[in-house]
């Protein structure tokens, strides 16, 4: 089976096979500028679909337009919205309005045999998602670090845009490693503070780490219990989950 995990800033493409569900990341895309560029990946991406052993493809997307695309490109895809068939129960208030990557990191929870967990996907926003005694319960989204370092150079007059990038607790003599520091600093602590205060408000559920940004994140661990995994692949994990049980 192939998986296609559409976020707000790549597009993973991965491989689903054998009885123990394994998944093997096949690519990783940035979201395509232009319409051509676009075709070119939805034409790369029908074409691995019909070179897969097993041609179904299930989808996870949380850009509406890629979302349609991938439905004309590859007719009877499975694409997770708030209508599946959860392993789990949902205590949000409109599910209509949740990320399909949030549904998967709740699926790739049960798939361990959890009933409770707190997922943590640091991407373009960082969530915190959380189940509990299997009800998705709902959770906590901010900006992601990445985006946040953007945004206060698009936001003022005179600080320059910043790559998010791990940066030492120590005061920079210049406007750009101040702004790279403070970004990453606040950042990555405000991450696992916040992770830090779920787990104690939760009683401690077992805690993932994942999205493309996560690696920054656990560079800047300061501290705190550390006991969580990371696992890049979970929201895959979580897609195959799905789409195994329709």
């Amino acid at each position: 089976m192939l998986l296609i995990d559409v976020g707000n800033t790549s597009i993973a493409v991965a491989a689903c096979s054998g009885a123990s569900q394994d998944v093997d990341l096949i690519e990783t895309h940035p979201h395509p500028s232009g319409l051509m560029a676009e075709q070119d990946l939805l034409s790369r991406i029908a074409a691995l679909a019909s070179a897969a052993e097993t041609p179904r493809v299930a989808v996870s997307s949380v850009v509406p337009r890629i979302t349609d695309r991938l439905r004309e490109a590859l007719p009877g895809c499975f694409v997770v919205d708030h209508e599946t068939a959860f392993p789990f129960d949902i205590a949000v208030a409109d599910p209509a309005a949740v990320g399909a990557d949030r549904f998967c990191n709740m699926a790739a929870a049960v798939a361990e045999g959890w009933s409770s967990a707190l997922i943590v996907d640091a991407g373009t926003a960082t969530t915190f998602d959380v189940l509990c005694d299997g009800v998705f319960v709902g959770g906590l989204i901010a900006p992601g670090l990445a985006l946040a370092a953007e945004a206060l150079g698009e936001r003022t007059a005179r600080l320059p845009h910043v790559a998010a990038q791990p940066r030492p607790a120590q005061p920079a003599p210049d406007t750009v490693g101040a702004m790279a520091a403070g970004a990453f600093q606040v950042g990555a602590r405000g991450v696992l503070g916040t992770l830090e205060a779920l787990r104690a408000e939760l009683a401690g559920p077992p805690v993932v780490l994942t999205g493309g940004l996560a690696p920054l994140i656990i560079n800047g661990h300061a501290g705190g219990s550390g006991d969580w995994r990371y696992d890049p692949l979970w929201s895959l994990r979580g897609l195959a989950r799905l789409a195994t049980t329709v």
